[in-house]
């Protein structure tokens, strides 16, 4: 009887523990730039001290896109975009008043990602966004 006992027990801490795992990993933030390329030289313009002490929930539902900015012009780092995910994105290019600017669609681990390379008026650099969005809105159409 003691030995049904203990292992039901234990079978319990099992499940429990298992069980804490699975959600604990569910909830697991990932940041919008996971597994897409990082323009090189390129710097984070918005890592902030606010969002590292949040929980990781919070910090999903809160940080959608990351902001980067390169002195590169931006038809470099359209083409590095390109090259990089080549066969695994769709790219809408555009230029305005000579700048060129892309929207790049791709998918990282079935998630939907989304980069916006742009001219920054206002400070000359390239800006380089990388995002999450939902798949049920579509930028690309």
């Amino acid at each position: 009887m003691g030995k049904k006992i203990a292992l039901a027990v234990a079978l319990a801490a099992v499940l429990a523990g298992g069980a804490y795992y699975f959600i604990s990993k569910r909830n697991a933030y990932i940041p919008p730039d996971a597994g897409v390329p990082t323009y090189p030289g390129a710097k984070n313009t918005n890592a902030d001290t606010f969002s590292a002490r949040l929980k990781p929930v919070d910090r999903a539902r809160l940080i959608k896109l990351v902001i980067y900015e390169t002195d590169d012009p931006p038809a470099k780092v359209i083409s590095f975009y390109k090259e990089q995910l080549k066969g695994k994105s769709e790219v809408l290019e555009r230029t305005t008043r000579g700048i060129p600017s892309a929207v790049i669609r791709t998918s990282v681990n079935n998630k939907p990602k989304i980069i916006v390379i742009t001219s920054n008026e206002d400070t000359g650099k390239t800006q380089i966004n990388i995002g999450n969005f939902d798949e049920k809105i579509n930028p690309m159409k």
